[in-house]
């Protein structure tokens, strides 16, 4: 399915749900972020070890198990 026919059905649900002023309230709630999430993200992930990886992956595996 393409991204325009999702935001097509998305936006035909919300307007089905919440009203035409409803929809249009709840699209505003959601507004354009601040900061470079790129540039953070490298940051966060440089100070990671591959210690901390195998640890982060070793607790998806257990918790996929249970």
């Amino acid at each position: 399915m393409k991204v325009s026919e999702i935001s097509r059905r998305g936006y035909k649900a919300l307007i089905q749900e919440l009203g035409y002023a409803g929809a249009a309230r709840f699209l505003l709630r959601f507004e354009s972020g601040s900061g470079d999430y790129t540039k953070e993200r490298h940051q966060e992930l440089e100070q990671l070890t591959m210690d901390d990886f195998r640890a982060f992956v070793q607790k998806k595996r257990e918790k996929k198990n249970d």
